[in-house]
């Protein structure tokens, strides 16, 4: 998730283990540990577009490596904390806020390597959005209050109030996969994988995406408690395949890179090309949860002379905020 949602969920489980330690030095260090997994975003080469999206959430974000990524941060603040902290207190508290950073992000819809060295199977429960200021704003409150009145009782609401918007999170989730396999299975589609993502900050919105073999189809999905599921059909486009679209050994590697980080959603997105180059987007992701337009991929010349580049589109356009907004609000664009 974001580093402040990261931060405070790591101040949580810092308190959790570490009652008899000062509070503020507690929630500074589960609020630092909680958000040092995400140093990874150093990893980069300017020779290698590829390399940061091969080791952002990679194991700097797995459990096997949260004792040493938590003693790393507990060695960088103990000349500041000695005074307050035995080693042993600091070192838990970071260790805590550090494991707790690649459980968080295992329910989002990004994927993390929670299980490196041992397996590279990329976790996405797809529970809830990379940004929800539902989740965040609530406990950045309690943790605020919590330090205010110095009383830890504020921080187990915290607590309670994570627990609790997950499980919702999970129960719509849910729900939102049921929809899906149902228009699907009414339509009598025959598919490889279903798909359901959250859409932007929000778990009323969802994405369904559907994998046919040939084709990707996506479902804008709204889904209120107490209500039947609401969907709109959105875009349909061509599976891209590398194996059968790469002109040497090296473009046909590194588009089964972004193939693995993108968990084999890969399109032909002709908007986004330039001067004859190929644009490959990743699927999984769009503002308007009914359109194909992805949020970022990666451009090459068909030749495959000058290498990949990886491209974020930046700039969303007017209407798909629009779509977006109509849609969370339950009308039809």
């Amino acid at each position: 998730m974001d580093p402040v949602s990261q931060g405070v969920f790591g101040s949580l489980w810092a308190q959790a283990g570490s009652r008899r330690t000062p509070l503020k030095q507690t929630l500074i260090a589960g609020w630092l540990g909680g958000m040092a997994p995400d140093l990874d975003v150093l990893i980069r080469s300017s020779n290698d577009p590829l390399l940061a999206l091969d080791y952002h959430r990679h194991f700097t974000h797995s459990i096997a490596f949260a004792p040493v990524g938590g003693l790393v941060v507990a060695l960088a603040l103990w000349p500041l904390m000695k005074r307050r902290l035995g080693f042993a207190g600091l070192y838990l508290c970071c260790f805590l806020g550090y494991l707790s950073h690649g459980l968080l992000d295992a329910f989002t819809s990004y994927g993390t390597s929670l299980f490196l060295p041992f397996s590279d199977l990329r976790v996405a429960l797809n529970w809830i959005s990379v940004i929800d200021p539902l989740f965040t704003l609530p406990l950045l409150l309690l943790l605020g209050i919590a330090i205010f009145t110095r009383q830890r009782a504020w921080l187990w609401g915290g607590a309670l109030w994570a627990t609790l918007y997950l499980a919702a999170s999970g129960f719509q989730h849910t729900r939102a996969l049921d929809a899906t396999r149902h228009w699907v299975h009414s339509r009598g589609i025959q598919v490889e994988r279903l798909v359901a993502k959250p859409s932007f900050a929000n778990i009323v919105l969802w994405r369904g995406l559907i994998d046919t073999g040939s084709h990707f189809q996506t479902l804008a999905i709204r889904i209120v408690p107490g209500q039947q599921p609401s969907i709109t059909v959105g875009e349909r486009v061509p599976v891209f395949k590398p194996e059968a679209n790469a002109a040497d050994d090296q473009l046909l590697s590194d588009l089964k890179r972004f193939a693995h980080f993108s968990d084999d959603w890969l399109f032909r997105y002709p908007p986004a090309a330039e001067n004859g180059d190929e644009f490959i987007g990743d699927f999984r992701y769009a503002i308007d949860p009914a359109s194909a337009r992805p949020l970022w991929g990666i451009r090459f010349e068909p030749t495959g002379n000058t290498g990949v580049q990886f491209v974020r589109l930046r700039q969303v356009d007017k209407s798909a905020r629009e779509h977006y907004w109509q849609r969370l609000m339950g009308k039809n664009p």
